[in-house]
């Protein structure tokens, strides 16, 4: 039973502050009741107060996900070095490709007891055929044999965490991660409350939704491409996208594309929404024709309230959505065959909803904040 008197320590570094939030803020909370004190290092954008808040130290981390000056990269291990070394944690839990690496080289040299690493978030990476991206793979493919597959906690317990089991078997099988300390947890969790669930919908004209940053790899031009499709043939429906652009991303698109799609009517661009749930809440079908996720959030979100998915049989999406069960899988890139699986769904209501309900249970089942929570927890108490 851990010793509450002397509380361990956690620090979870990571790039964005409102990724914490959408992705890590209930596990941290969590670790917070389990008795642990809990920090947290990232770029500081608005929701530093948010988080302290809900008693989580934050430490302000200017990381830039794309940068490549040497100068500043080498400036920015040194603060992880000042911030390892003023809290002194007992386990440093890294999320993202430059925090494991910047923390891992640095939990190494503090000896820091323990290193729990989750390379997530390499979307650009793994899906453009970019000769700069192959190249970039490559390096980090080699980065990655160094901080995945050397012990760099003190207690030689350290761990990588996958969010999906195509990527924690590519490791393996690539020999940059010991299958003795691959860990898998799918996804962020997701909290389920099925007394705002709606039974039935009553959209007469069916809505159906994109919730991602307005990325390229996230199959904006293939969900634009699918409503032209159905509109041509006058089906009515409505396509909303829900996101902001991310400069930072290199496929990110221009706000005046979207600008311009939402003039033409072709879709509905609503941006950053804070409360997506109450548009879900309104909406009949949910859409995701991604390249590659780690295990996407929007997808669980849809699926905690009910909604039939739509989504591309792809790394990450075909954890959530069982083709024929609670929505479809589409290859990638194929705009008639999004364009088909989400007619078959507009224009059958009780397929709709038996899709719904398949994907609340699976939620339920598999993805509850409860069960990633508890996984993740067990995983502190054990290092």
């Amino acid at each position: 039973m851990k010793d509450l008197m002397v509380k361990k320590k956690i620090i979870l570094n990571l790039t964005e502050d409102w990724f914490f939030v959408s992705h890590f803020l209930g596990r941290a909370l969590d670790a917070k009741k389990s008795g642990y004190e809990v920090y947290i290092s990232c770029n500081e954008k608005k929701s530093r107060k948010y988080i302290e808040g809900n008693g989580i130290k934050f430490f302000s981390l200017p990381l830039d996900r794309r940068g490549t000056n040497p100068i500043y990269e080498f400036y920015i291990l040194l603060k992880y070095f000042y911030i390892f070394n003023k809290i002194k944690p007992d386990i440093v839990h890294n999320v993202g490709p430059k925090p494991i690496i910047y923390g891992s080289i640095i939990a190494k040299l503090l000896k820091i007891k323990s290193v729990i690493n989750a390379p997530i978030g390499m979307g650009f990476v793994f899906t453009s055929s970019s000769i700069k991206a192959k190249l970039l793979k490559q390096f980090l493919l080699f980065l990655f044999g160094f901080t995945l597959n050397n012990h760099h906690g003190k207690n030689k317990k350290n761990r990588v965490i996958f969010e999906n089991s195509d990527d924690m078997n590519f490791f393996i099988n690539a020999k940059i991660v010991r299958v003795n300390e691959a860990i898998l947890i799918r996804g962020a969790g997701i909290e389920i409350d099925e007394k705002i669930i709606k039974k039935n919908k009553k959209n007469k004209i069916i809505k159906i939704a994109l919730v991602a940053r307005m990325l390229k790899d996230k199959g904006i031009y293939e969900y634009v491409e699918a409503a032209r499709i159905l509109k041509n043939k006058n089906i009515k429906c409505r396509f909303l996208l829900i996101g902001d652009i991310d400069k930072k991303n290199p496929t990110s698109l221009e706000k005046s594309i979207l600008e311009e799609w939402n003039s033409q009517e072709i879709i509905e661009w609503l941006g950053w929404v804070d409360n997506v749930k109450e548009i879900l809440l309104k909406t009949d079908i949910l859409c995701l024709p991604s390249y590659r996720e780690g295990l996407p959030k929007s997808l669980l979100e849809g699926a905690a309230i009910g909604l039939p998915l739509v989504t591309c049989n792809t790394v990450g999406c075909r954890e959530v959505v069982q083709d024929g069960v609670n929505g479809y899988l589409v290859p990638i890139k194929e705009s008639k065959k999004l364009a088909l699986a989400i007619q078959k769904l507009i224009e059958n209501k009780e397929l709709r909803v038996k899709m719904g309900k398949e994907s609340l249970r699976i939620a339920k089942t598999e993805f509850s904040s409860e069960i990633i929570n508890s996984q993740t927890i067990s995983l502190y108490d054990e290092l």
